[in-house]
């Protein structure tokens, strides 16, 4: 039997109610639908735009867009308007309007903006040098028709002697209220309409005004002083390749370079963010305590700006992109959650075009350049964060690591003594005699802080090797289980001499561990030992043995220098210094990673009462604007970085009367600090 072939072509013939559908999709609620009309009068040139809004608490309200933009003609309004997603601002060469503005609206959702709101919309539109202005309407619940073609919903429209619009522009009038509005709502629309323009430029030439009947409260633009009122803050500007510029609290800026586990995929990035403490008195000190608060409810969040203008949802009440108060529950007392910041993010579509929109508009795809920004952010945040910690806790910062010997005259026993030089003589006794008990209670005080301080300098910076440690082991604890898996398998078999070749890695894999382990061993020791004489030459040369596996693993070789004829002496246990030198080394190869040649170098000489030692590196170096805080706790110049390792080992060398300190004259390359420990003296050169 014979069947007759039949062929053809078929075009979609979309439902009227895809419109609906589509819009649904586009637009989430009424207050991103004005923002987004806001944002096509923007895209028009507009100086001005006014929302008006009256008598919105009922259905019967209306809400009016008027903006003096350069208008509509009646081309414009059937070749583009009435077709959605024939928008020319996808154009390459229509990103920008006649301005210079860069276009903000790209997907051509004005329409369904307006059918969000309400369910009638008539548009009244005048092009520059036109007497005439364009006028149509539409009934948007005609499309929620599931049996109608698109195509077979007409909408009127004509063209007449302008009436309404006295010059160039265009009005929404949208009624028929899909929703009724309150307080709640203008107040999420004013916070969002004042946060649309990015605060890192000036718009003076586009002005966004609200109107309303019954809410002139939320009238205009909300007030940002409280931004300068923020006890932390910071500038940081990422210059799309390895360079960050941070500014905290108005000091110098200061060039980071970064340091973080692979490149940053973002492109140039800006960011400002202001940090808040949320303690009443905190609060207090910023303004009226309810006003901050409340003002803090709606602006706390980071915020994205794309040239100039905002990306939703980003920075919206409870939106946690960066999951801040996850990060918080690690560590409550250092890291800020999410609602005791604001902080702006500016990008640029063409600077950055792996940071694309999600097609419905809500927020940005999730790729490499995304989790890069995020991961630029963690880094700005945790500079303010070590700086919020200097603020909130001088003496941890200040204090080196021990409190310097020598009394204060602002001590207790020193206004004791004061106060008995004047006293009468029968008191003054007793006044003495309580100045002295008082000043033995101090040294009793400092003797048990400098033996907590030791204890825990010494306990950290075994956790600080324990750490280094663990790293280089776990490739090689993976290699042992596969060699036993393979071993195990092979030896039921007739394969001996592969056997006994697995058996040789083995052995070979156990030495490398034997050789790691050796970097704690020495530290596993009696803490009540006693510090003894030490030759620095000898134990460091022992150290560069022990590290010599994870140098190797680096690529990196570690130099000693000294002069053969020199006595190099200190008083320390060998495994504190070994401790001192690991922190060195480890902080060193963070920032020697992708250096050709990279090289570690420790030279070590006397003078007439100390012994110096210069470690040094041919990294990035320390830039001289952050070389006094590399030593303060938390602060760290790598992403993820704990800013403890220096802070330890300054803590280490002043319990054992020395001095840590970077060297910053611009004569040497990388990074150089200048130990300088009190010299031991041999009894045959004691004079």
């Amino acid at each position: 039997m014979n069947h007759e072939v039949r062929s053809g072509v078929v075009a979609f013939q979309p439902r009227a109610r895809l419109l609906k559908l589509i819009g649904s999709e586009l637009i989430s609620d009424e207050v991103l639908a004005v923002t987004e009309l806001v944002k096509n009068a923007h895209d028009a040139d507009a100086a001005n735009v006014v929302v008006d809004f009256r008598a919105v608490t009922s259905p019967e309200g209306e809400i009016v867009v008027r903006d003096d933009g350069f208008g509509m003609s009646l081309d414009t309004l059937l070749g583009h308007w009435m077709q959605p997603a024939a928008t020319s601002k996808a154009h390459p060469s229509s990103r920008f309007t006649p301005s210079g503005r860069r276009m903000l609206g790209e997907k051509g959702v004005g329409r369904f903006a307006a059918d969000k709101l309400g369910r009638h919309l008539q548009l009244i539109s005048r092009p520059k040098g036109h007497r005439e202005e364009v006028f149509a309407q539409f009934d948007w619940d005609a499309f929620d028709n599931e049996h109608l073609l698109m195509s077979q919903i007409q909408n009127r429209w004509e063209l007449r002697e302008a009436r309404v619009l006295a010059k160039a522009g265009t009005v929404l009038r949208i009624g028929g209220l899909r929703a009724t509005w309150n307080e709640r709502m203008f107040r999420r629309l004013s916070t969002r309409l004042s946060r649309l323009r990015s605060p890192f430029r000036e718009l003076q030439n586009f002005t966004i005004r609200i109107e309303s009947d019954e809410f002139p409260e939320y009238a205009g633009e909300l007030r940002t002083e409280i931004l300068d009122r923020a006890p932390y803050w910071i500038e940081a500007q990422f210059d799309g390749n390895q360079t960050v510029d941070v500014n905290v609290n108005g000091t110098t800026s200061v060039e980071h370079l970064w340091n973080g586990t692979s490149d940053l995929r973002c492109g140039p990035v800006k960011v400002r963010i202001f940090g808040f403490d949320l303690e009443t008195d905190a609060v207090a000190r910023v303004g009226p305590r309810m006003e901050v608060r409340a003002w803090l409810r709606e602006w706390s969040g980071i915020s994205v700006y794309r040239d100039g203008f905002r990306v939703w949802p980003y920075g919206e009440p409870h939106d946690d992109w960066l999951r801040l108060d996850q990060r918080r529950v690690n560590n409550p007392v250092v890291r800020f959650s999410n609602n005791q910041i604001v902080g702006f993010v500016e990008i640029s579509r063409d600077g950055n075009p792996d940071l694309v929109d999600q097609t419905n508009r809500e927020g940005l795809i999730h790729n490499r350049a995304y989790e890069d920004l995020r991961r630029l952010l963690y880094f700005v945040l945790q500079i303010l964060e070590a700086e919020r910690q200097k603020v909130r806790h001088p003496s941890i910062a200040a204090t080196p690591a021990v409190r310097p010997r020598g009394e204060s005259q602002d001590s207790l026993p020193a206004a004791l003594e004061r106060v008995a030089k004047k006293a009468d003589p029968k008191i003054r006794t007793e006044l003495l005699k309580l100045a002295n008990q008082a000043r033995e209670s101090v040294e009793r005080q400092e003797a048990t802080y400098k033996r907590f301080l030791d204890g825990y300098s010494d306990l950290a910076a075994l956790g600080q090797a324990a750490i280094g440690l663990s790293r280089s082991l776990n490739p090689q604890l993976e290699t042992l289980r596969n060699l036993a898996k393979r071993i195990r398998e092979r030896t039921l078999g007739p394969s001996k001499k592969l056997v006994l070749s697995y058996m040789d890695d083995l052995e070979q894999t156990i030495a490398i561990l034997s050789d790691r382990v050796a970097m704690v061993a020495p530290m596993e020791t009696d803490a009540k030992h006693r510090r003894r004489a030490l030759d620095v030459v000898s134990e460091a040369s022992v150290f560069a043995l022990l590290m010599e596996p994870v140098l190797r693993a680096a690529g990196a070789e570690m130099e000693i220098v000294a002069d053969p004829a020199d006595v190099i002496r200190i008083e320390m246990r060998p495994e504190t210094f070994h401790r001192l030198l690991h922190i060195l080394a480890t902080n060193s190869l963070d920032w020697l990673h992708g250096i050709r040649e990279p090289r570690i170098r420790v030279a070590a000489r006397t003078s007439d009462q100390n012994c110096e030692i210069i470690f040094s590196d041919n990294g990035p170096g320390i830039a001289p604007g952050i070389a006094e805080r590399v030593f303060e706790p938390l602060f760290s110049g790598k992403e993820g970085g704990q800013g403890m390792g220096l802070t330890i080992a300054r803590n280490l060398v002043t319990a054992h009367g020395g001095q840590i300190s970077v060297l910053t004259d611009g004569r040497r390359r990388g990074a150089n600090l200048r130990i300088l420990l009190p010299r031991k003296r041999s009894r045959a050169t004691v004079h």
